[in-house]
């Protein structure tokens, strides 16, 4: 009976040690780089638009940039253009005889979709007009 007992303590000692002892740890680190491309556009939906006088929609502005420091949009347009009015949104545009005007602009990124419209004289003048976004 003795001999059963100090079998019985010996196994428990042994099992408590195996319970109190702790595995090898390791620690692992994963470190994971990647290069993501800035990316910035912006159109405009209606490709042709008639040449009548009154207001004309140019359909809707669509821009993204994905640049952290921001960027700009820009409508470059016909000299004929100058002194029409160009409405994004709820902003009006005066164009000038440059044929570049900044049209909107953010200090981060953004995604963005306006409607835009120009307002052409009586005499209705036929022009180009196009968008452009710089990345800052």
């Amino acid at each position: 009976m003795i001999g059963k007992s100090l079998a019985l303590a010996g196994a428990l000692s042994l099992f408590a040690g195996a319970a109190l002892a702790t595995p090898d740890t390791a620690t692992y680190t994963l470190q994971i780089n990647g290069f993501v491309p800035t990316v910035c556009k912006a159109d405009l939906t209606a490709s042709q638009v008639p040449s009548q006088a009154g207001v004309v929609a140019l359909g809707q502005m669509r821009e993204f940039c994905n640049d952290g420091d921001g960027y700009q949009v820009w409508v470059d347009y016909s000299p004929s253009l100058a002194g029409d009015t160009l409405t994004i949104g709820d902003r009006q545009i005066v164009l000038g005889p440059s044929g570049s005007a900044m049209i909107d602009a953010s200090d981060g990124p953004g995604v963005a979709a306006k409607a835009v419209t120009l307002s052409l004289p009586q005499d209705g003048i036929s022009g180009a007009v196009s968008v452009r976004v710089v990345s800052l």
